[in-house]
């Protein structure tokens, strides 16, 4: 089934701009000072992409938030856009009460739940997403396409997002079938390894995208870091060890050439203990393209693992026996 989920991803950010070209929101009686993503694991990912999209472009400062704790500067001047696919994220739920005291603009992205209740009952500005049965981590196109269309609304994504985001899905619908190929290639090449998975600063959340579905489709563990910060610490740790390993590294047209230079350099570092180096281009003319082909390229990598290994790409277990443990428990 997860197959599937990924085959239509294509599909499911063209649903999703539709939703944000109908989507409208109430004007702040505040200046925007500041903004906050409240989401966790597939809802809160989106973020991450986001302010990777909009960093060169933004005025004010974006943090994307996973956690209980609502940073202290949250209040009158700050935007807070609560991700939640299901509605009853604990975490999320928990930080969107904290920024309700702060009279922090709040908007919501939800298909349902507690928190579009709460949005409704408060008279927050919110968008429902489709309440798809699916998990959230194949939702991936609902949620940060939502944060770039509230973005805008307010003035703080770059004007060319929908253009971008259009090619990004003519992109993928064009390569679709090579992505798949050449994506089981290289599981081939990662079953049975442990993954280390490196990109530029500029498509860092690619990285951790394919950190976060090796580790729920494939059922496997694996790291993740971004150039440069890799240099000044994990570098280190490439040396002699057991461990069977393989690096993935993602490389867009559009890092910057002493980022190039240093994975060049590493690559031959790291070959000295790695079993295989794999580089993934990402290609598009966009950021937006360029990490949408990264995410996809990934997402067929974890399921032709997942199928490797004969586990079940949907099944979450582990999480689900969590949840339940949580909420026997007082929330406090």
């Amino acid at each position: 089934m997860m197959n599937v989920f990924i085959q239509e991803f294509p599909k499911q950010l063209k649903t999703s701009m539709e939703i944000g070209q109908n989507a409208s929101f109430t004007k702040h009686n505040q200046p925007i000072h500041n903004i906050v993503v409240l989401g966790m694991g597939g809802s809160g990912i989106g973020g991450d992409f986001v302010a990777e999209f909009i960093k060169d472009s933004c005025n004010v400062p974006f943090l994307s938030c996973k956690s209980y704790n609502l940073p202290a500067y949250v209040g009158k001047n700050t935007l807070v856009i609560a991700s939640s696919f299901s509605g009853n994220t604990e975490e999320t739920l928990m930080t969107f009460e904290n920024a309700r005291k702060t009279g922090a603009k709040i908007v919501c992205i939800t298909s349902g739940g507690k928190l579009l209740d709460k949005a409704k009952e408060h008279a927050y500005d919110f968008v429902q997403i489709p309440a798809v049965k699916q998990p959230p981590r194949s939702c991936l196109g609902y949620s940060f396409v939502q944060v770039l269309y509230i973005l805008n609304a307010f003035g703080f994504a770059p004007q060319n997002f929908e253009s971008d985001l259009s090619a990004a899905i003519a992109n993928l619908q064009n390569m679709q079938e090579n992505i798949k190929l050449e994506a089981a290639a290289f599981s081939r090449k990662i079953h049975g390894k442990f993954p280390v998975i490196y990109a530029s600063d500029r498509i860092g959340a690619v990285a951790l995208r394919l950190r976060q579905q090796l580790n729920e489709n494939s059922k496997i563990l694996a790291l993740h870091h971004t150039y440069p910060e890799m240099n000044h610490n994990e570098l280190v740790g490439w040396r002699k060890q057991s461990g069977d390993f393989v690096i993935i590294v993602f490389r867009s047209a559009d890092d910057l050439n002493r980022n190039s230079l240093r994975m060049d350099i590493c690559n031959g570092i790291m070959s000295e203990v790695a079993d295989t180096v794999l580089e993934v281009s990402c290609v598009g003319d966009s950021l937006i393209e360029q990490a949408m082909y990264g995410v996809h390229f990934g997402d067929w990598i974890t399921w032709e693992i997942a199928e490797a290994r004969k586990v079940d790409a949907v099944e979450v277990d582990a999480i689900d026996l969590l949840k339940r443990e949580l909420a026997a428990a007082a929330l406090n």
